[in-house]
């Protein structure tokens, strides 16, 4: 059966839906969540990030009370629900001996350079499009997150955080050739390492001199639908996850707009070629 097509978002909640999807610019989220909760009773899922300043948060809070919010908006913080990423979860709440991470590098690369101006508009900027990914998956590993420096061109960035125990660097990429993100968790000092490839949904541990786990993706699902299915499966069977919730995204924001305050850091932007 076809999907019904409306000409507006008006018309679409006038069928009285149970869920709205917005995979629209990063900018529009705010509004359009709010047009939502007015006109209907549906939740509404909205792409990461929700909003790039906790004022956006606020007042939709003001508009529509906490409590609303609460129930009825959550965030595709997708990559949070990727196989690789439960795993390594499960993985080190199997180790509570490690501690918190002493160092976490979070780096993204995709292959934007080339894309339409309208459509790299439309994510902002490497670092508002990846750093929600990158906090939402340390999210399940620190927490405490504190902006000590930012350093970001239009194409790039990278940041580094102090979190409760350690540190994070983000870093963001627009110039590749091909796109590529990983996470490498360091425990105990650096003695144990988890290194979450997200590309190929894979995780290497090792110890010391030792690799101690190697693990394999064995499914056949392409790594975007593997992300979605964990979502939405949360969606449906746990929905109050709190990495679909609005105070993650409102730790988000707070974070992004802690960045774009602070003076930019001093980073040698190299390039290379072919």
């Amino acid at each position: 059966m076809p999907f019904p097509v409306h000409a507006s978002l008006a018309d679409g909640l006038a069928a009285e839906p149970d869920l709205v999807v917005l995979a629209t610019p990063t900018e529009s989220h705010g509004p359009l969540v709010s047009e939502v909760l007015s006109a209907s009773a549906a939740t509404v899922l909205s792409e990461k990030p929700l909003a790039q300043t906790s004022a956006e948060i606020a007042d939709l809070e003001a508009r529509h009370s906490p409590a609303v919010v609460a129930e009825r908006v959550k965030v595709a913080h997708h990559f949070a629900f990727s196989p690789e990423v439960e795993w390594a979860v499960r993985l080190v709440a199997a180790h509570p001996e490690w501690g918190p991470p002493t160092h976490a590098v979070a780096m993204s690369t995709d292959a934007y350079a080339d894309l339409p101006a309208a459509q790299r508009a439309s994510l902002v900027s490497s670092f508002v499009d990846s750093a929600p990914n990158q906090l939402s998956v340390v999210s399940a590993f620190t927490d405490g997150w504190r902006v000590r420096s930012h350093a970001a061109l239009t194409e790039r960035s990278a940041t580094v955080l102090a979190h409760d125990g350690g540190t994070t660097v983000l870093s963001s990429n627009w110039l590749a050739g091909e796109s590529s993100k990983h996470t490498t968790l360091e425990f105990l000092g650096g003695e144990v390492r988890v290194h979450v490839e997200h590309s190929s949904m894979t995780v290497l541990v090792t110890e010391g001199d030792r690799v101690t786990t190697h693990t394999a993706y064995a499914d056949v699902v392409e790594r975007k639908q593997a992300h979605y299915l964990g979502l939405y499966d949360a969606l449906l069977h746990r929905p109050d996850d709190p990495r679909l919730g609005v105070p993650l995204a409102l730790r988000i924001a707070t974070l992004l707009e802690e960045a774009a305050a602070l003076p930019l850091a001093e980073v040698d932007w190299a390039e290379v070629s072919a």
